[in-house]
């Protein structure tokens, strides 16, 4: 084992984070909202760069004419490095988050989409108009419905409040399978799992101990949303289950 290779990356992601915060602290505030999305994905590749991980992409990228919800399991804190170096958008946090020192600033400038964690009805109905907003103004909102991070070797089942929202905005849906292989093609990869009790630090240390790793992102067809967003959910699990399977 290289005994320079896990400083050196670890070095990098820290320029990595230094370099994205001051971006953000004073130029995200003069960039118009493609060129903020344009200067996360180049910021997301260097991360990814920075921990050995090479990025596949495999499918048809959506079209940016219009406003779409990416569907994706949830494997790692890598994911939406991952998709951010793909395919920039906006992903869902709680509003909670805006509050946070430094942190909330930082994701207001990422134009995160807040959404409020009341229970009930109401709450519900307000999380949906926040996201369908977002959806009608032309957004690309990435949604990971599982609502936990995984090994990567199912398909969790989907929570489905936030499908509605793609249907009163009436765009499509586009499933996105991610997958961390092995050297050998198999997967998934025991190192880029973030979950359990699994640490941040943990999983950091995992990722850039390797010589190398890789992530995969496949964009599988479009989807439209159906009357009732159950059978949407039901739809995309069933589609990225069969994609899991057939990759191994």
């Amino acid at each position: 084992m290289n005994p320079f290779r896990f400083p050196f990356r670890l070095f990098c992601i820290g320029l990595c984070l230094i370099y994205g915060a001051l971006e953000m602290l004073l130029l995200f505030p003069l960039y118009t909202p493609r060129r903020k999305l344009r200067a996360i994905q180049i910021w997301s590749h260097r991360v990814l760069a920075s921990c050995g991980m090479k990025l596949s992409v495999f499918g048809g990228l959506p079209s940016e004419a219009h406003g779409q919800m990416l569907i994706c399991n949830h494997i790692s804190w890598l994911d939406i490095m991952a998709i951010n170096a793909a395919f920039p958008g906006r992903f869902v946090a709680k509003d909670d988050v805006a509050k946070w020192p430094l942190v909330g600033y930082l994701a207001t400038q990422a134009r995160t989409v807040y959404v409020a964690r009341r229970k009930g009805s109401g709450g519900n109905s307000e999380k949906i108009r926040n996201v369908t907003q977002a959806l009608k103004d032309g957004d690309t909102v990435t949604l990971f419905p599982e609502g936990t991070s995984s090994e990567g070797r199912t398909i969790l089942p989907f929570k489905t409040s936030f499908f509605q929202a793609a249907a009163d905005a009436q765009v499509p849906l586009v499933p996105v399978l991610c997958r961390y292989p092995n050297p050998d093609g198999s997967s998934p990869n025991p190192h880029t799992a973030y979950y359990g009790d699994i640490s941040l630090w943990q999983s950091i240390c995992m990722v850039i101990r390797q010589k190398q790793s890789r992530v995969e992102l496949h964009f599988l067809p479009p989807v439209s949303p159906a009357a009732e967003r159950q059978e949407t959910a039901r739809l995309i699990h069933d589609m990225l289950t069969a994609k899991q399977r057939e990759l191994g």
